[in-house]
């Protein structure tokens, strides 16, 4: 049997919360939380994503692109299932449609507040991906494939290729940028409350190591409000009684699915 692991959700699972909830209804969480609600959504709860049945091509020189993966790995990356199915289109990006439901959601409350940056990337197919990667890949030496992984994925390793990832950017401005910018300072204000209401988290927060990239303000990833408010699974000592029933219901919480296949040619 399982629990989730705050008061707060014991409270939260047993009534229905609508789309306004306030922002204090939502459990705090630090870096290494948001990475670990991210990861048990794509095992658990997240639709329409598989995995590749095999290795994807970096530099086409087997033995590099063994390298690369391995210093890929070292610094945090994993591999990562790509989207399937219908995606949906917002102001261009595609993106799965929970996703879009969420953005057009938020970008609802960032035109109010004033706010003028929008998503301008989401999913990337892991062709695109190789592209951008070799862009950045300056040499064959560790120091060159280190520096490419600083900030870029190799085609295969990027949340974005499963359509739940969102970049956002001021039109005139870059990715870099966003982080002074008072949007970000809104967006990351009460430990992200307006971006969970919508079932959004940061994608590479801050103050956590081993993530692969370093840290990108401009990027979230959805996952959705029933886990957000739930919380992660942990063991529970079977409970006996009336409270056998809050535990049951706990367990439930938020629900999952079958999960993508992760392949074994990984290796790792």
């Amino acid at each position: 049997m399982k629990r989730f692991a705050t008061v707060t959700a014991l409270v939260v699972v047993i009534g229905a919360l609508p789309a306004s909830a306030s922002y204090e209804t939502f459990p705090e969480y630090d870096g290494l939380g948001f990475q670990a609600l991210y990861d048990h959504a794509v095992a658990n709860t997240l639709p329409n994503l598989e995995y590749p049945d095999e290795r994807y091509t970096i530099t086409g020189n087997p033995t590099l692109d063994e390298r690369i993966w391995e210093r890929a790995l070292e610094r945090g990356y994993r591999l990562r299932p790509t989207a399937i199915g219908q995606l949906a289109s917002v102001g261009g990006a595609r993106m799965q449609p929970q996703a879009a439901a969420a953005w057009e959601g938020l970008r609802a409350e960032v035109r109010a507040a004033g706010h003028g940056f929008t998503a301008t990337s989401a999913y990337r197919s892991p062709a695109s991906q190789r592209t951008t990667f070799l862009s950045r890949l300056n040499g064959t030496s560790d120091a060159a494939i280190d520096a490419a992984l600083t900030w870029w994925s190799i085609p295969g390793a990027s949340k974005h290729h499963g359509g739940y990832a969102l970049d956002f950017r001021y039109p005139n401005g870059t990715f870099g940028q966003f982080r002074s910018t008072p949007a970000h300072a809104w967006l990351s204000a009460d430990n992200f409350a307006i971006p969970k209401r919508h079932g959004l988290i940061p994608s590479y927060p801050d103050d956590t190591p081993g993530q692969g990239p370093n840290p990108e303000p401009w990027e979230y990833v959805w996952v959705g409000t029933a886990l957000l408010l739930c919380g992660l699974p942990q063991d529970l000592i079977p409970v006996a009684g009336p409270a056998g029933a809050i535990a049951d219901d706990i367990a439930r919480c938020p629900g999952g699915q079958t999960p993508a296949a992760v392949p074994d040619w990984l290796g790792a």
